[in-house]
C-alpha cells in the first residue's frame, strides 16, 4: 500500500501526464475504437470523469457516515452511453476530469491519518480500509491514463 502522500503525488503526475498527451491527439484518434465493444479515448476519459464523481462521493461518505461504508456499484457502460462523451469537446473533457481530480486531491489532502483506517467494503464485499479505496482509485486512474496514451500508437 502506498503512503497517502505518494498516492496524491501519483494522482497529480497522472493529471500532468494526460494533459501533456491529450492535445496531441486528433479528433479522429480520440474517436477511434480499438475493437468491438471497446470505448474510444474520449469515452475512456468520460469513464474516468464518472469514476471521479462516484469516488468523490465515496471519499466524503467514508468520512461522514458511520462505518463501515459499503460501496455501491454503478453501471459504467450505461453512464458512458448516457453522457455521450463522443460528442463532448475534447478540451472540455480534459478540463472537467482535471478539475474533478483537483477537488479529490484537495479533499484527500485534509484527511487525518486515523480516518484512513476506517473500514469499508469493496464492490466485491471484501473488507478494506478507506486508505485502500484511495490507492485503488489512483491505480484505476493510472491504468486508464496509460490505456489512453498508448492505445492506437
Amino acid at each position: 500500500m502506498m503512503e497517502l502522500s505518494a498516492s496524491l503525488t501519483q494522482l497529480e503526475a497522472q493529471l500532468a501526464l494526460l494533459a501533456e498527451h491529450w492535445e496531441r491527439f486528433t479528433e479522429e484518434e480520440l474517436l477511434a475504437l480499438s475493437g468491438p465493444g471497446r470505448w474510444c479515448k474520449k469515452e475512456v476519459l468520460g469513464h474516468l470523469i464518472d469514476s471521479a464523481v462516484n469516488n468523490y462521493r465515496r471519499f466524503v461518505l467514508a468520512q461522514i457516515e458511520a462505518p463501515p461504508l459499503k460501496l455501491i456499484p454503478y453501471d459504467q457502460d450505461a453512464w458512458v452511453r448516457a453522457a455521450n462523451y463522443r460528442q463532448v469537446p475534447s478540451a472540455d473533457l480534459l478540463t472537467l476530469w482535471t478539475s474533478a481530480n483537483r477537488l479529490i486531491l484537495h479533499l484527500l489532502a485534509q484527511i487525518p491519518a486515523p480516518t484512513l483506517a476506517i473500514e469499508c467494503f469493496s464492490l466485491n464485499n471484501n473488507p478494506v480500509t478507506f486508505r485502500w479505496l484511495i490507492d485503488d482509485y489512483v491505480l484505476h486512474l493510472e491504468h486508464h491514463v496509460r490505456q489512453i496514451i498508448h492505445e492506437h500508437e
